[in-house]
């Protein structure tokens, strides 16, 4: 019963507001409007209101509105000639049978506005981590620094600056920071790369190589003989003062670990403690204290691996794996937990992101990684990544890649701001949003055209009972962001040039302005037909496709 009453939300509003438009606009224009219905089958409620039956029928699956004089054959009784659809101008004809469309545009624009305006708490536009060889890092950009302008244009979140910089690969770009108070120009070119929208279809991409969450300083440690394995701690271990200096974030601790005193460091850390009990593990973490004596004699044995001759042995942990998968690819390629990874295809590496980033584009191509063990001599391993499916909620299957090593890194996002300009933000944010749906749609529909794609991806009324019910457990927010996207779908489908469609009727406007007279009954006839047939069977391939994704799979 949840269910049937999350569809019925969700669909019957969506039909109403299409047949309100075609209502509203066949009122404005003066076209005489026989009855207004909302479902199909014999009506379970009707009223009269002046000229205007209205109806209230049991299939919810859709509805009308009749028009007189729609069909430009229709005998139209003399009083009411001036009246007719069909004698109307032909702006009015248009206006009409796009205005149902046209409201279910509106909807999402509206739902996704009041979205973005609800959620006006965004991550700031502030660098928490920079990679290392990357774009941002040549322009000197570092963790803590503020983007206030691109190129002149105000950069009111991190979402905001995302876009401007994506829609920028290979340009060169201004940027304002803020930087310790002070405001600094830099010029900064993203990178080109290529990154696979929710279609599958490559797309050039701009990219900095910056996130917006910062690394607690946690260590690794790969030399057993170093004063820090010998003073107590281990990888894993997080650093939280050293010789009474407070330590937040792993930068902090490059640059205390980088040039450390002759004498003797005191430090605190904290230790990862995991207990297991019925309903999880939980992770707790007890303070410690250690004192480690640098040792002098740093002169690197000939295959020592990075980090094994400094003073101290303190590492940043964000390339070591903190735990690999029973029989993953990293697993049977050798990969052990502790493991430090030091190159990846001949680039070395000093964060996972860098790692995560070059497998990416490897796809599941052989990659050879250069990692070492605690106390171990650095090797060389070759993995392949799986492509592995699963599912999202909506039982929609989709590919990802798989190594199977987990790294370790505890990252802390930064604090949420609210945007400046809120309506402003809520505006742009929903026009952009529901234009990029409709590109997608479009796009979409291209590729089954020219058979790029399967039709696998349709889906019938049965699909959209399903959605309906999981969107409305997943609470109101989920529920109003399909019933956007179901609203798109509708004015998207019904603008396409299929005969028994708005935008079929819209084809025939087209055509008899062209030819200056109207299609003959029986050419009318015959692309009705046509147009029926298109959408059944459609509608059978999209009915059989939700059976096997929600039943026999």
């Amino acid at each position: 019963m949840t269910k049937i009453l999350a569809f019925i939300l969700l669909i019957g509003p969506l039909i109403f507001i299409h047949e309100l438009g075609h209502l509203l606009a066949a009122k404005l224009v003066d076209v005489k409007v026989g009855r207004f219905s909302i479902g199909f089958g014999p009506p379970l409620l009707r009223r009269t209101i002046g000229e205007t039956e209205y109806c209230l029928a049991p299939i919810p699956l859709g509805g009308y509105v009749t028009l007189l004089g729609q069909n430009p054959h229709e005998d139209v009784p003399d009083q009411d000639r001036d009246r007719a659809l069909s004698n109307k101008p032909l702006w009015a004809r248009y206006f009409v049978l796009a205005a149902g469309p046209f409201a279910n545009l509106v909807v999402p624009v509206l739902l996704y506005f009041f979205f973005f305006l609800t959620h006006a708490l965004q991550p700031p536009p502030v660098i928490g981590t920079v990679l290392d060889g990357s774009a941002a890092a040549l322009a000197g950009l570092e963790p803590g620094d503020r983007i206030v302008e691109i190129d002149g244009d105000d950069v009111r979140s991190w979402k905001e600056m995302q876009t401007k910089v994506a829609a920028s690969p290979d340009v060169e770009l201004r940027i304002e920071i803020e930087k310790q108070g002070k405001r600094v120009e830099r010029f900064v070119t993203p990178r080109r790369t290529f990154v696979e929208n929710p279609l599958g279809v490559p797309e050039p991409r701009g990219l900095l190589g910056v996130y917006a969450h910062f690394y607690a300083p946690q260590i690794g440690i790969i030399d057993p003989s170093s004063p820090a394995y010998e003073g107590g701690l281990r990888t894993g271990d997080v650093i939280t003062s050293i010789d009474g200096e407070p330590v937040r974030t792993v930068e902090e601790l490059q640059t205390l670990i980088a040039k450390p005193p002759d004498s003797l460091v005191r430090l605190t850390y904290l230790r990862p403690n995991p207990t297991a009990f019925q309903l999880g593990t939980l992770l707790w973490f007890e303070s410690n204290h250690a004192q480690l004596l640098p040792r002098q004699d740093t002169r690197a044995r000939p295959s020592a691996g990075p980090g094994e001759s400094s003073p101290t042995g303190l590492l940043p942990a964000n390339t070591f794996v903190r735990a690999v998968d029973h029989d993953s690819p990293a697993a049977r390629a050798g990969l052990l937990p502790g493991d430090r990874v030091l190159e990846v295809d001949g680039q070395a590496v000093t964060r996972w992101e860098s790692v995560a980033n070059i497998l990416d584009r490897a796809q599941d191509k052989p990659v050879t990684l250069r990692v070492q063990s605690l106390g171990g001599e650095p090797r060389e391993l070759t993995v392949k990544q799986d492509i592995r499916t699963r599912k999202d909620i909506y039982k929609t299957k989709f590919t990802f890649l798989y190594l199977g090593a987990e790294p370790y890194g505890i990252s802390r996002a930064p604090d949420l701001e609210p945007i400046r300009g809120r309506f402003t933000y809520a505006t742009r944010a929903s026009w952009g949003e529901t234009v990029y749906m409709l590109e997608m749609m479009w796009t979409a529909l291209r590729q089954m055209i020219t058979l790029q794609r399967g039709v696998e991806d349709l889906s019938s009324v049965v699909g959209i009972f399903a959605f309906a019910g999981t969107a409305a457990e997943q609470g109101p927010t989920e529920f109003l962001m399909l019933m956007a996207l179901i609203s798109l779908n509708l004015a998207f489908v019904n603008l396409l040039p299929i005969p028994i469609l708005d935008g079929g009727h819209l084809l025939f406007f087209t055509i008899e302005a062209i030819r200056r007279k109207p299609l003959g009954q029986r050419a009318r006839e015959i692309a009705s037909a046509i147009g029926l047939v298109v959408v059944l069977l459609l509608m059978l391939i999209a009915l059989r496709n939700d059976v096997m994704r929600f039943w026999m799979d």
